[in-house]
């Protein structure tokens, strides 16, 4: 006598209804899955910027020099193009520009996902003195995301002791405000 044999599996009506389950339930995190990563985007990029502009204004008062942040350009003079490689330089002439490769200090490429403004006057610079004072430098920088969505910008302060700061929403809207108490804008 042989022995039978006992399969034991899914319908197809089993295998389609889980399937429609698994899609819907895809289908529903898929937009919290996006607005997650783009908070990751935000914060890796503010988290980036504050942490080079404390490594610019300990390096200025650890080594005594004029430290300098900046995009640079072709040239390696400083440029307003914040969207691109941003480097923290050694700038014994405090002219803004890089005169040496052995100056540079730190480089960092801006996260994906968004884009950096500053806004320091005409400057394209935060500069260092010694002391740690950012001289003729202060002023903020704004982190905007591709999709222009202001829930998810952020701004960094950098005041005249040469803190960085960040800037918070105090009217519960979900954008933060500038120093002029205005909700800051990107573009």
């Amino acid at each position: 006598m042989r022995p039978t044999a006992s399969f034991s599996g899914f319908t197809l009506v089993e295998l389609l209804t889980t399937l429609a389950i698994v899609a819907l339930v895809a289908s529903l995190a898929a937009p919290s899955m996006d607005n997650l990563i783009r908070k990751t985007n935000r914060h890796a990029a503010v988290s980036d910027m504050i942490r080079l502009i404390n490594l610019a204004r300990n390096t200025a008062i650890m080594e005594q020099q004029v430290t300098t942040l900046c995009p640079l350009d072709e040239n390696d003079d400083c440029t307003h193009d914040w969207s691109g490689t941003i480097t923290v330089f050694r700038d014994p002439e405090s002219d803004k520009s890089l005169s040496n490769e052995s100056d540079v200090i730190r480089e960092a490429e801006s996260v994906v996902g968004g884009k950096w403004t500053a806004n320091t006057a005409s400057r394209p610079y935060f500069r260092f003195m010694p002391s740690g004072i950012a001289d003729y430098a202060i002023g903020n920088i704004v982190w905007c995301p591709i999709n222009g969505n202001l829930k998810l910008a952020a701004q960094i302060r950098i005041n005249m002791g040469g803190r960085p700061r960040i800037a918070e929403d105090s009217d519960g809207d979900g954008i933060v405000e500038g120093v002029d108490g205005k909700p800051i804008t990107c573009g």
